[in-house]
């Protein structure tokens, strides 16, 4: 009886907490300007009787879902290391997604991310080496690096991912990228 109870309760709890998070979300939003010059954002209508404001769509970005290999022998059986062959077939698919193949890069003095991809979940150990001009800048598991300040011109950057054992899985392609800096005759353009 109590279990019922308490699985009715949270079922209830939940569905407050979806509606009042829908309501939060569908709310308008009025922009107020004071005798100042003061600008305020709120949901209340202002006494003026100005319309709420139209606000651009949120960016949502989904984070990425991960099938996992399956396993290495036919028995079904775990096994504590996949063969290389089994490895180098799973991760054939690595490559650097970011920058893209002839990227101009406008990167006046920020770091630059380099990400890379692939459709399995690193396996336990797994490291993913960046190169950058030759030269190794990384090894992590992180999808996502920054690289420091680069100079203006063309670089390359490469990347592979090795095994526990540090066996080579995967290399991905050579991507060629250059970075562009705005100066008194080169300013930096919209998509460009």
């Amino acid at each position: 009886m109590k279990r019922v109870m308490v699985k009715t309760f949270f079922l209830i709890l939940m569905a407050c907490s979806m509606a009042m998070a829908t309501n939060a979300m569908s709310a308008d939003v009025y922009k107020v300007v004071d005798e100042d010059g003061n600008v305020t954002y709120t949901d209340k209508p202002p006494k003026d009787g100005s319309g709420p404001m139209k606000l651009a769509p949120l960016s949502v970005i989904e984070t990425p879902t991960y099938e996992k290999p399956a396993k290495a022998d036919a028995e079904g059986e775990e096994t504590k290391e996949m063969s290389l062959k089994y490895l180098r077939k799973q991760y054939s698919d690595f490559a650097i997604i970011s920058p893209q193949q002839e990227e101009s890069v406008w990167h006046p003095d920020a770091a630059m991310p380099v990400a890379w991809s692939t459709r399995y979940q690193l396996q336990e150990g797994m490291q993913v080496t960046i190169y950058i001009d030759g030269k190794q800048h990384a090894k992590t598991s992180d999808q996502i690096i920054s690289v420091p300040e680069l100079d203006r011109g063309e670089h390359k950057v490469e990347a592979q991912l090795t095994d526990s054992r540090n066996r080579k899985i995967a290399t991905a392609e050579l991507i060629t990228f250059f970075v562009r800096r705005p100066g008194l005759y080169n300013r930096a353009r919209p998509g460009g």
